[in-house]
């Protein structure tokens, strides 16, 4: 299925286009982003280099002023001793006759003499301090050079020169200003200076990190970015002068040197201009970014020039795969070029790819025409018979739905299933089989009206169409004539058959009926038919629908009613002969439903004979009275058993000795206790099979009865091989022994033979004194019915062997009423 978007739409070469334009904005941007990173690493690096070298620059300006003073000293020893007098007075006498042109050439502010003691012995210029005589004191010039940078009113270098005088160490104190120093150190006008003093000890932080300015040079913009940078940072911050700081739109390089060696000596601070290495910056930008603009648009022009006419041409392309779908193949064959490039590519092999498709796709296309036609002719008809297939039936059911005008036209639907079909399959074969099939199809056709219509479902299910039905002898007529149709013999090879059938009809007068429920109800009636014999048939009612939809909930809920124990076993006393003693009980199953009440056996059991749900109540049964069998023992009636009905499919179950075997031991009974009856006409179906389940039961110890002997197609051949224990006579003989010779007489026949196989007998169905007294006379051993007891709960009949604990006699009720007798009649465990 194709999906349209054409708001989403986007032609390939666009998205070519943006691709190489995303693909080289990515590359150029992570050059770009490289290339700048290197840019800064190198702008760091530069900074760094220059830091180092205002730091020489520094050291080296100190170094300078100190050898300064040295010099000074020299000289000065030399003009003393030119004087006549080297001594402490010679020295004075220069001082006071030539200290004006001593203080302008060597840029002094004041000059002393001193013993190493601290007595001054000649002095000019600014006084000293009680400061600088204690550092006087405790330095070492006595040895060498010791300089250092006080800042009191302005900030001065002190050098003391180590010096003989007569003979005898002395010390020349130097005091000069910083003003040389800091004209030697800034040598770049990008460079602005500042003079710091010493942190101020134990008072607050001042504006300028608690330090005061001595000088700065261009104090109206650099005092402003000083103190800028005094109230956004901290002095260890600008210490580092790692950073590069904004103000006002300009970026700064902020150092800061020491004066002096010692902690918290005075400071310069250097503010270095960045403005110009930043311009460098942006120019580089710009030109990085016209650069890839530049690349970009040159790329996409050239992926454009190469791309585009076999994008062109992939467009035109896809403009012909919806003529393929349409079948428009000449269309097709006509847009594609004839012949390919100078320099054929991939889109040139599409193209011929495309022609050669279009051609095949025709070539296909008149093939299936042909095909289609047939197909469509085999589709509707059974390949084997020829007869409309199931497909066929559903459109022309619906057909004859819709066309119905009244109620008094309506249309009638057959539904045949063949009986014994699949033993006869199995017995010839699936050739012969076959050929039943079309001889079954041929006279079904030459049975039905010219406006009817025979159809094959599958398998032996035929099923016919009448339409136009005016009365329901136009049925009957058709009925009559496919039974007739079918009772010739067929030849299959040297195999001569009879051929039956059961019919379900199914009337409709209502163009509201679907022909999916049409069939169904047709499909009902003919199982309904099934049950009734061979070669019948039965119309569908409403009753059946009802019993369809009854018999599915209770295979829906007969699961539900064995895990939550809603089916309960009721015991009906089974006693000898004429003596009364009970001798056992045969369990009867009832369904207490939380819904529907009680349900009897016969109202649930032939629902489910036929699915695994009756092995499931099968194994239920046999648990529960196993349990009821171990009770009994517990109660001191060991000698007692109880009877369980099985099906013919439980009987034939596989796990069956599993289950028995496994309650027995559950419950530590004797597996005598337990009697299992089965139909006479189950064992015989699948005599072998039901020999076998015999013998391993016996083996086992369990007690097997045949049920319900007489009433089905007795086989006394099969009957001496079987290995049971108990011959039940079925009530219907039982009934009717005091009222005609006949059933009498099978009685006794009954009973003979019974015993002359070894067996005891066990009479259903006495209902009277005069019944219980003739079976006695017939030498029937056990009997059971309701003149002795209808089925009762098992709280009630342990009351019962309470009473009879002495005696075992069983109490013999009143004789019934005659609707209790003809429930008992109707009893179905």
């Amino acid at each position: 299925m194709i999906v349209n978007h054409p708001n989403r739409f986007l032609s390939i070469k666009w998205k070519l286009l943006i691709a190489v334009i995303l693909i080289l904005t990515l590359v150029g941007g992570v050059i770009c982003t490289l290339a700048y990173q290197q840019l800064l690493n190198q702008q760091k690096m530069l900074l760094e280099a220059q830091r180092d070298k205002l730091a020489q620059s520094l050291s080296f300006s100190m170094s300078t002023a100190v050898e300064h003073s040295l010099q000074a000293a020299m000289q000065l020893g030399f003009v003393a001793n030119a004087k006549g007098d080297d001594g402490a007075e010679g020295y004075q006498l220069l001082l006071s006759e030539n200290w004006p042109d001593v203080q302008l050439y060597w840029d002094l502010k004041g000059f002393g003499l001193y013993q190493l003691n601290g007595e001054r012995l000649a002095h000019a210029g600014e006084p000293h301090s009680q400061d600088d005589l204690q550092w006087l004191m405790q330095s070492e010039a006595s040895y060498e050079l010791t300089s250092r940078v006080v800042c009191v009113e302005d900030c001065v270098i002190q050098v003391l020169v180590p010096t003989l005088v007569n003979s005898k160490p002395h010390l020349f104190f130097f005091e000069s200003a910083l003003t040389e120093v800091i004209s030697h150190f800034r040598t770049d006008k990008s460079i602005e200076l500042a003079v710091l003093g010493a942190q101020s000890r134990g008072a607050e932080p001042g504006p300028l990190w608690g330090r005061h300015l001595y000088s700065i040079s261009n104090r109206p913009s650099s005092f402003a970015l000083l103190s800028h940078m005094a109230d956004s940072y901290s002095w260890q911050q600008i210490s580092l002068g790692e950073g590069i700081y904004s103000y006002q739109g300009s970026h700064w390089a902020v150092w800061s040197f020491p004066l002096d060696k010692v902690e918290n000596a005075p400071a310069i601070v250097v503010l270095m201009s960045l403005e110009q290495w930043q311009q460098m910056l942006s120019t580089f930008q710009l030109g990085m970014v016209g650069t890839l603009l530049v690349g970009l648009i040159l790329a996409a022009g050239l992926v454009l020039l190469v791309a585009w006419s076999p994008v062109v041409s992939l467009a035109r392309h896809a403009s012909l795969l919806p003529l393929l779908a349409d079948h428009d193949f000449g269309s097709v064959r006509t847009s594609l070029p004839r012949k390919p490039s100078w320099f054929p590519d991939e889109v040139d092999l599409i193209h011929l790819a495309t022609r050669q498709l279009a051609d095949n796709m025709q070539g296909m296309e008149n093939e299936v025409d042909e095909y289609t036609h047939e197909l469509e002719r085999l589709a509707m008809l059974d390949t084997l018979t020829g007869l409309p297939n199931k497909a066929m039936l559903h459109h022309e059911l619906q057909t004859a739905i819709a066309c119905i005008a009244s109620e008094e036209d309506c249309v009638v639907l057959m539904f045949l299933d063949l009986d014994e079909f699949k033993r006869i399959n199995d017995t010839l074969g699936h050739i012969q089989g076959d050929e039943l099939l079309k001889i079954v199809a041929a006279r079904l056709t030459n049975s039905v009206r010219e406006m009817d219509t025979v159809f094959r479902q599958g398998g032996d299910e035929f099923l016919i169409l009448l339409r136009q039905v005016r009365d329901e002898q136009e049925v009957s007529n058709v009925i009559h004539r496919i039974f007739s149709a079918l009772q010739h013999p067929v030849v299959l090879g040297s195999h001569k058959l009879i051929v039956t059938t059961s019919i379900g009809l199914a009337y409709c007068n209502s163009s509201q009926l679907r022909a999916e429920e049409l069939i169904q109800h047709a499909d009902l009636a003919m199982y309904q038919a099934k049950s009734a014999g061979r070669s019948n048939y039965r119309v569908f009612s409403e009753e059946m629908l009802h019993q369809a939809n009854n018999r599915l909930m209770i295979e829906q809920s007969i699961g539900a009613a064995i895990n939550e124990e809603q089916l309960v076993l009721f015991l009906q006393p089974i006693v000898e002969l004429p003596s009364g003693r009970l001798r056992g009980f045969e369990a009867l199953i009832r369904w207490f439903h939380p819904e529907r009440g009680l349900i009897m056996p016969g109202d649930f059991i032939p629902d489910i004979e036929h699915s695994e749900a009756i092995i499931e109540v099968g194994n239920y049964v046999i648990r529960k009275a196993s349990e009821l069998v171990a009770q009994l023992k517990s109660a001191g009636w060991s000698e007692l058993y109880i009877a369980v009905n099985l099906s013919a499919k439980h009987f034939l179950a596989a796990d069956l000795l599993n289950v028995v075997r496994q309650e027995v031991e559950a419950q530590q009974i004797s597996a005598q206790s337990l009697l299992l009856e089965v139909t006479e006409e189950s064992v015989i179906e699948q005599v072998e099979q039901a020999m076998a389940a015999m013998a391993a039961l016996k083996a086992l110890g369990v007690r097997i009865a045949i049920d319900d002997f007489g009433t089905g197609y007795s086989s006394l051949s099969y009957l001496k091989q079987l290995p049971f224990d108990l011959l039940k006579i079925d009530r219907c003989f039982t009934a009717n022994v005091l009222d005609g010779e006949a059933d009498a007489h099978i009685i006794t026949t009954v009973i003979e033979l019974a015993h002359n196989l070894g067996r005891q007998v066990v009479a259903e169905g006495i209902e009277t004194q005069q019944q219980a007294e003739c079976l006695s006379c017939q030498r029937c051993e056990l009997g059971q019915g309701y003149y002795f007891s209808r089925p009762l709960d098992v709280a009630s009949v342990f009351k019962v062997l309470q009473e009879i604990e002495e005696t075992r006699l069983w109490p013999i009720s009143q004789a019934p009423q005659p609707k209790l007798a003809r429930q008992g009649a109707n009893e179905i465990s």
